[in-house]
């Protein structure tokens, strides 16, 4: 046990370190003992967590929303139709409808006329650019200042136009003739009104230096080609105002600050309307714009108020309007469908309306091979799982084969170590509880009828093996499943996917949700028992999380993490009392040696007196 160098037997000729050595053996046999229980608790701990790998792996592919290609929870994961859509008039452009078939749906072939699209209510701002209508004569001699970039105003003035022709020609020539101003600023007419485009990437500002009566009164101190970074300060607002919106029947109030940008503006808006409003604005069209997030004939929207550096005016917004779209469903009569969204759905088919005024053609065509292969991707992959916990739980002890002690491991081959460790883990998880019981409760979910889902399992090709060392393994009737998935597509969503309204409790009370879900969603909550990483109002995560945790997650504060420490604890106590019971031997034979030294001096000078007396 010691590795202090000892120097023995010297006086007796005794072999005092072998003698040691045989002594401790009797005494180290309970250390071997707890550390062959530790190394047994730890290979439990590993297999448990092996198993919970699995479970967590199988959750994540196929019960996880954000893994759509194999999420199995969604009635349109059932779906057993290739659905294809065209404009019949453009055949070659973006169909002017999306389609999807979800279960229920009828194959064939659709026609679709999209009469009008959802549109939302909105205030549109006038342009920030343009000035008010134009009277050529006020403009004659007068002077126009332009801050390109911050700097200093440039100012030009102007002759004697016209008309509002001969006006747009005078001011060109003016910025052409100024090397400041030249390829940044042209003016447009824009009907009666002048606009002022910026030729660059520079901000522009028409001056307060500038001379012109009414015409131009709307652009004096503002920047004419705004971004969202603009200050509002910069668009002629002088002070800070309180809007209030009116939305669907809710007002809200809020306060556009005319030191903030057009961007902060924007977010105050969409905050204090929860994005029930949605403001933007367009640098290509230089307009602010407030619309409902909600489309439809019954959406409505207000302000209060102008904000004439966005360039809005009080009152109501306009273009609200519902989707109308003309369907003639495979073998069916036309119909009138009006909607307030521009997607929605009808016997199966989920509508997306892209453009008015268009004629579809939607090919609805039965393939029920993609849902057979989801189904049965997940039933292998469980029946993997069954498996697996099935023989674990069902796996005989080894009888003989015990974990190896250091000493054995210095007589053994790698190889041989390796076999001798795997009949060593047999067994280790039989008769577990909390797998007999997961193990119990997954079979059930499969079995247990389901509410409302109008079929039973064997009605759609599902059965149990009947061979009872499979553990109760799902079988598939490949010809009856695929017959079902075309036949009774709302019934095998049902049955698998239907989920319950009432919510899932992670304290256990979910009786009556297991009875209305459908059975994978059986099998996702019977997993989340075992493996959920959150806790419940016992303050109790999943039972084999809480039993043997997982790597990040209750990786040391779990029931056997706990019993290994507990093992550490004694195997450390055991070790000091191995170290002082082996020096304890040594400091025997130490003063055995000193009494034989002593008795062989005293022989030596008996010898010694006894000679010298002849």
């Amino acid at each position: 046990m010691s590795d202090m160098l000892r120097i023995t037997g010297m006086a007796s000729g005794l072999d005092v370190e072998s003698m040691v050595k045989t002594l401790m053996k009797a005494e180290n046999v309970r250390l071997d003992k707890v550390k062959q229980n530790r190394q047994t608790i730890q290979w439990r701990q590993d297999l448990f967590r092996d198993i919970l790998g699995d479970v967590n792996t199988f959750y994540s592919t196929y019960l996880d929303v954000a893994r759509q290609e194999k999420y199995m929870l969604s009635p349109n994961s059932y779906a057993g139709f290739d659905v294809t859509s065209s404009d019949n008039n453009n055949p070659t452009s973006t169909a002017g409808v999306i389609a999807t078939a979800g279960a229920g749906a009828t194959a064939g072939t659709y026609s679709v006329e999209v009469t009008k699209l959802a549109k939302p209510s909105v205030i549109t701002g006038s342009i920030v650019n343009v000035s008010g209508d134009i009277t050529a004569a006020n403009w004659a001699g007068k002077k126009i200042g332009f801050s390109v970039g911050g700097g200093a105003a440039e100012i030009i003035q102007l002759d004697n136009p016209g008309d509002i022709n001969a006006l747009k020609d005078n001011i060109n020539s003016k910025i052409t003739a100024n090397a400041n101003l030249k390829g940044k600023i042209e003016a447009v007419i824009d009907g009666t009104k002048l606009k002022f485009n910026v030729l660059s990437n520079d901000s522009v500002k028409i001056t307060n230096d500038t001379d012109i009566v009414t015409d131009l009164d709307n652009l004096k101190g503002r920047v004419i080609n705004p971004s969202g970074s603009t200050l509002l300060s910069d668009l002629g607002m002088t002070s800070s105002t309180d809007l209030t919106i009116t939305y669907n029947g809710t007002s809200k109030i809020v306060t556009i600050d005319n030191t903030k940008t057009i961007n902060d503006a924007i977010m105050a808006i969409n905050s204090a309307t929860s994005s029930n409003v949605i403001a933007k604005f367009s640098q290509l069209t230089g307009q602010f714009s407030l619309s409902t997030s909600d489309t439809g004939s019954a959406a409505t929207i207000k302000i209060d108020k102008d904000i004439s550096a966005l360039g809005l005016k009080a009152g109501d917004g306009v273009g609200q309007q519902d989707a109308v779209v003309n369907i003639q469903p495979a073998g069916g009569i036309k119909s009138t469908v009006t909607r307030s969204k521009n997607i929605f759905s009808i016997d199966g088919i989920s509508y997306t309306l892209v453009k008015e005024g268009t004629t579809n053609t939607i090919n609805v065509n039965s393939n029920p091979q993609n849902t057979f292969d989801k189904i049965k991707s997940f039933i292998d992959k469980y029946n993997e799982i069954i498996d697996k916990v099935s023989k674990k739980i069902n796996e005989k002890t080894a009888k003989g084969f015990a974990p190896l002690t250091d000493e054995q491991k210095k007589s053994m081959q790698d190889e041989e170590i390796k076999a001798w460790e795997a009949k060593s883990k047999e067994g280790l998880l039989r008769g577990d509880n909390e797998l007999k019981t997961m193990l119990t409760r997954m079979r059930s979910a499969f079995f247990d009828s389901v509410q409302g889902a109008g079929v039973t399992l064997k009605e759609i090709g599902l059965d149990t093996s009947s061979d009872v060392t499979q553990g109760g393994k799902i079988l598939i009737d490949e010809a009856k499943l695929k017959s079902a998935i075309q036949t009774k597509g709302n019934q095998v969503a049902n049955i698998f996917s239907k989920a319950s309204s009432t919510a899932y409790s992670a304290d256990g009370d979910n009786k009556v949700r297991y009875g209305e879900e459908g059975i994978f969603q059986r099998i996702k909550d019977i997993m989340l028992d075992y493996t959920r990483t959150t806790r419940n109002t016992n303050g109790k995560k999943g039972a084999l999380i809480e039993k043997a945790g997982i790597k990040g997650n209750q990786e040391f504060t779990n029931l056997l993490s706990k019993q290994i420490a507990e093992k550490d604890r004694i195997i450390s106590d055991l070790v000091r009392k191995l170290a002082d019971k082996e020096n304890s031997y040594y400091i025997k034979f130490s003063k055995l040696e000193q009494a034989m030294q002593n008795s062989n001096s005293q022989s030596s000078w008996l010898s010694q007196q006894l000679g010298g007396s002849n």
